[in-house]
């Protein structure tokens, strides 16, 4: 896969105030390992495998975070062959669909797309669950942040399941705690 000479950064509105620019040269080198493994695992998962859908996979892979469309437009801008916003949309659909990623819907009316399972580079035929677990979403930034030290509890889980009213079927409790992350807080002491 070629790639066209890094950019530079580029900062949405948001990043620009928080100093949170992606760097675009994320595309060529540092994705290298991520769009392996994502290539593997489909093959092995999925059985239809296409640039569009390795790239996202990789770059969701490599992020450890949730993106937003935008996000995941911009980082790979560079790219040869740079995915148009619908087809990034598509792929983004179809790997919350196929159970790869997860679309979480922001207080400020942006979804972002978060891996579902994470795949270990070095053995991309071995995909690990992404464990159910808690998530801090800052009011100011925008960012949503895993606490993987802060796992949900099942008992918690089970017990909210069971207090919903006669005739409903939850699936799933998710731990959302909104506020100001470290790096915002700073910026305001």
């Amino acid at each position: 896969m070629a790639y066209a000479e890094p950019l530079g950064p580029i900062c949405n509105s948001v990043a620009a105030l928080t100093a949170l620019c992606l760097n675009r040269f994320m595309s060529l080198t540092q994705l290298q390992p991520y769009l392996e493994a994502a290539r593997a695992s489909l093959q092995e998962q999925s059985g239809r495998v296409t640039s569009g859908r390795v790239r996202v996979l990789a770059l969701l892979l490599k992020a450890g975070r949730p993106l937003t469309h935008q996000e995941v437009l911009a980082d790979l801008a560079t790219d040869a062959d740079p995915l148009d916003r619908v087809t990034a949309y598509r792929v983004l659909d179809w790997l919350v669909a196929q159970g790869w990623a997860i679309k979480q819907a922001g207080d400020d009316r942006i979804f972002r797309f978060v891996m579902a399972e994470h795949v270990d580079p070095e053995r991309a035929s071995a995909p690990r669950p992404h464990t159910q677990h808690g998530h801090f979403r800052c009011v100011r930034c925008h960012r949503t942040f895993c606490l993987d030290d802060w796992p949900q509890h099942p008992q918690l889980s089970e017990r909210e399941l069971k207090r919903l009213p006669k005739g409903f079927v939850g699936e799933q409790v998710e731990l959302l705690i909104h506020g100001t992350c470290a790096q915002c807080a700073g910026a305001t002491n």
